[in-house]
C-alpha cells in the first residue's frame, strides 16, 4: 500500500479535513522476518535478533542495576533496506533487562531499563562475538535469528500523541476518534497481523499511547500528575517528540521470549537523539494484554 492509497482511504472513512496532517505522520518502517540460523555461520556483526552480540573487546556489557541487561537485537544498517533517519551504515545494537522485569520494585517507572548504542561502519573488524555474563538466567536471553526487513508504511495507531495534538484523541473528538479506529484503520488492506516486529514507523500497540508514557517517565512524573485536561495538553507537544525506533513481539518459536503476557516492548527515542545519533535517552515500555 502506497502513500496516496492510504490518504483515499482517509478520504473514504470521512475524515479528509485531516488529510495534510494524517500524510506527515506516514512513515516508512521495516517489518522484520525472523528466519532460524546456526549463529556461528554468521559473521560478526550481521542483523539478528537475539543470540550473543558482536562486540568490541572495550565495550562493557549493560546493566541496570546490577542486573546484565539481555541481548535484543544487532541491525547491521548495510544488510537493511535504507530508511530515512537512520544512517546507511553502522550496527545499532538494543538491550533490556529482561531479568528484572518481573519483581523489582520500580523496573517499570525507570526509564533506563534498556541501552542501545550505535557503532560506525569502521569500527566492524574489530567485534568480537560476546557470551552471555554467567549471571544473566537463560531464560532472560534469546534465540538467535536472522533478520529479513521488509519495508512498509505505517499510520499512527489511534491512542498516539500525533492523534491527540490534532483534536482526534478519545477525550477530544470521540466522534472522528471512533471513526479513524473503526472506519479508517481496517481498510488499510497490508495491516499486519500476528507476530510483529518493527523498526521505525508507528508501533503496533497493546494498550493505551505511549509518547506520553516516555514523555513522564523522563520528568518523573506520574499519570496523577497530569490528571487536569490542561496539564495534559501543555505535556503533548514534548510527547508527539517521541517516535518508535524499535518493536520486538512475543516470539516463542523464534526467539523463545514472552513479554508479559505476549505482549510487545517497544524502544522509543526523541526525534532530536535520533537525528544526532544519540542513544543515551532511549526508553524501553512493554505492553501486554
Amino acid at each position: 500500500m502506497n502513500k496516496e492509497t492510504i490518504l483515499q482511504a482517509l478520504d473514504a472513512a470521512g475524515l479528509g479535513p485531516y488529510r495534510d496532517a494524517i500524510s506527515r505522520l506516514i512513515y516508512p518502517s521495516h517489518r522484520l522476518l525472523l528466519h532460524g540460523t546456526v549463529e556461528n555461520s554468521m559473521p560478526p556483526g550481521a542483523s539478528k535478533i537475539g543470540g550473543c552480540p558482536d562486540l568490541p573487546p572495550d565495550l562493557e556489557w549493560p546493566t541496570w542495576r546490577g542486573y546484565p541487561q539481555s541481548f535484543i537485537a544487532q541491525l547491521n544498517l548495510a544488510d537493511l533496506p535504507p530508511i530515512s533517519p537512520l544512517p546507511a551504515a553502522g550496527v545499532l545494537y538494543f538491550f533490556y533487562a529482561a531479568q528484572a522485569m518481573y519483581g523489582v520494585r520500580g523496573f517499570y517507572e525507570d526509564p533506563r531499563t534498556c541501552s542501545v548504542f550505535y557503532l560506525g561502519a569502521d569500527r566492524i573488524p574489530s567485534l568480537q562475538r560476546r557470551p552471555h555474563p554467567e549471571t544473566l538466567d537463560a531464560g532472560s536471553t534469546l534465540y538467535a535469528s536472522r533478520i529479513e526487513a521488509r519495508p512498509t508504511l505505517c499510520v499512527p495507531s489511534a491512542d498516539s500523541a500525533y492523534l491527540e495534538s490534532l483534536g482526534l484523541g478519545w477525550d477530544s473528538n470521540s466522534e472522528d476518534y471512533d471513526t479513524y479506529w473503526e472506519m479508517f484503520l481496517p481498510q488499510l488492506e497490508d495491516r499486519p497481523s500476528g507476530i510483529i516486529h518493527r523498526l521505525l514507523g508507528h508501533p503496533d500497540q497493546i494498550q493505551a499511547d505511549m509518547q506520553m508514557e516516555c514523555e513522564m517517565l523522563r520528568r518523573g512524573w506520574t499519570w496523577e500528575d497530569i490528571g487536569r485536561p490542561d496539564q495534559r495538553q501543555n505535556l503533548l507537544p514534548s510527547a508527539a517528540d517521541w517516535r518508535l525506533l524499535l518493536q520486538i513481539d512475543s516470539d516463542e518459536r523464534m526467539t523463545g521470549m514472552t513479554w508479559g503476557d505476549a505482549g510487545k516492548i517497544y524502544f522509543w527515542i526523541r526525534e532530536e537523539d535520533l537525528a544526532s545519533l544519540h542513544f543515551d535517552g532511549v526508553t524501553c515500555i512493554m505492553q501486554c494484554t
